[in-house]
């Protein structure tokens, strides 16, 4: 049985699936990541929710998407140098680290 927000997701036709693969191309490129990136095929499923929710306007899902790819990719750089970090001296600060 269908949830009733299930009940409200919108069907995908060719034409949808081809402005999001646009919107997906601009990020990919922007990024300097392949499409079947694991980083980027998180954002393809993250702008298809969007778009079966309603959210179908272009700038906003690149807007969204941007987002999406660049918090991937600051994961990433915090885990790599999380792992450097370990190595320095227990006195020393890291003014950029973030609060969250």
């Amino acid at each position: 049985m269908l949830d009733s927000q299930s009940i409200h997701l919108k069907a995908l036709d060719s034409a949808d699936l081809k402005r999001l693969q646009i919107v997906l191309d601009v990020i990919c490129r922007e990024a300097g990541k392949a499409v079947r990136s694991p980083e980027m095929q998180e954002v393809a499923a993250l702008l298809i929710r969007l778009y079966r929710h309603g959210l179908t306007d272009e700038v906003k899902l690149l807007s969204v998407g941007r987002l999406a790819s660049a918090k991937r990719g600051l994961s990433r750089t915090a885990a790599i140098t999380a792992g450097r970090r370990s190595k320095r001296p227990v006195g020393h600060h890291n003014l950029t680290r973030s609060s969250s």
